[in-house]
């Protein structure tokens, strides 16, 4: 960000938040993002600054958490009883690996009666990823569906939002794309918080940022907001980045990072060609943001360690996925996710929000697309299983030295 190195106050990056923590109380505050991580701290330290400044480019289409406080007999009793055992068993066969799954009809096969008062459920009393990975099977995938659940989300947030202007920029009368193909962050109290009149809301798409000076944030429109602290809460280089920015080389002595200089290539989300016998859980390709991550890497992890067991019982020493299962792998990630509205937003589902992709600045990834399987667990686990059929078809091995 042009000027940044000269603004004379703190700044911090919600990614590398100081473990002692940080006093907002009665300061001057400048946000830049409201992605997850801008909402949480909105949420917490919005309230006792002397005046905060959030500098937006899209609304957060945020969903209300609902959290409650755990009873340690009720969970003790959960866990003697095998209830977390049979929970973990079903995720396998919903969607996004959560113990519940989308309904078993679609939008309009409700009338609107009977739809609203699904939604209200959903959203008001079960609350969570609820109204987003338990409503109707095709709110993800038919844009007239998602247009109907966009439009209740909107009418119930805009009742809690008492600004007009303010109104309009968190829950627009428009969507400014379709509903849950950004992931929707969880809240508890944003949309209070961020209308008391100490809080301000800058649309960076109108009024886009100019640069930092000594004593603030300049933009177009509103000119210099002199602040006392830059919170930047701007993303981090999501799924892929964790292992590409690890110093792993293959057997031509490549980082991870060139392998997939002209896009993410794996496995099935789990192995990448030249980088034998090593194995990741959660990365890309898999189903990872699309799911609740102990379910996918709880099951990745079994799949693996029953594959490793039969690799070692047949004598097997060294093994990755073929270029073949590559590029397979990766035109079916693209084909799960071409039939969704999921392309219809950019996000960090397809690394837009990363440098070196967009037209950002970098000299590692540079290629927009899908970074996560958005076929459904079930399908996920079913292609790992059948990668262990017709003797190790889509895998390179060598037996072990005797």
């Amino acid at each position: 960000m042009a000027g940044l190195s000269n603004f004379r106050g703190e700044v911090y990056h919600t990614g590398v938040w100081p473990q002692y923590g940080v006093n907002l109380k009665g300061k001057r505050v400048a946000q830049i993002g409201t992605g997850a991580s801008g909402i949480q701290v909105i949420q917490e330290v919005g309230d006792s600054t002397k005046h905060m400044t959030i500098y937006q480019r899209t609304p957060n289409l945020c969903l209300p958490m609902n959290q409650s406080k755990l009873d340690p007999e009720k969970e003790k009793r959960k866990k003697e009883s095998g209830e977390y055992e049979e929970a973990m068993k079903q995720t396998k066969h919903t969607f996004a690996g959560f113990a519940y799954d989308f309904m078993d009809k679609n939008t309009f096969d409700d009338g609107p009666e009977e739809r609203e008062k699904n939604y209200h459920r959903l959203m008001n009393e079960e609350g969570g990823f609820h109204y987003w990975l338990n409503t109707y099977k095709d709110m993800l995938f038919v844009q007239e569906a998602n247009d109907e659940a966009y439009s209740f989300w909107r009418d119930t947030v805009r009742k809690r939002i008492k600004d007009p202007k303010k109104r309009e920029l968190l829950a627009p009368e428009h969507p400014p794309h379709p509903w849950g193909t950004k992931r929707p962050s969880l809240e508890q109290r944003f949309y209070e918080v961020v209308d008391q009149p100490h809080i301000d809301i800058i649309d960076v798409n109108a009024s886009p940022i100019e640069g930092v000076e000594e004593g603030g944030i300049r933009t177009k429109n509103e000119g210099l907001v002199e602040v006392d602290v830059i919170v930047l809460a701007t993303g981090f280089d999501s799924v892929s980045g964790s292992l590409s920015q690890i110093d792993v080389r293959n057997t031509e002595g490549n980082p991870i990072a060139a392998h997939w200089k002209d896009g993410v290539k794996t496995g099935m989300g789990i192995s990448i060609n030249g980088f034998p016998n090593m194995f990741f859980l959660y990365g890309p390709q898999a189903p990872t943001a699309f799911a609740n991550g102990p379910s996918c890497t709880q099951h990745q992890a079994e799949w693996l360690v029953n594959f490793l067991v039969k690799a070692r019982d047949d004598g097997i020493g060294r093994i990755e996925c073929t270029k073949e299962t590559e590029e397979d792998w990766r035109k079916r990630v693209r084909d799960a996710w071409d039939v969704t509205l999921f392309p219809k937003a950019k996000s960090w589902y397809q690394g837009t929000c990363s440098p070196g992709r967009d037209g950002l600045p970098s000299d590692v990834l540079t290629v927009v697309e899908p970074l996560n399987w958005a076929g459904g667990m079930p399908a996920y686990l079913d292609a790992l299983e059948k990668s262990l059929e017709n003797e190790y078809q889509g895998w390179n091995v060598d037996k072990a030295a005797a």
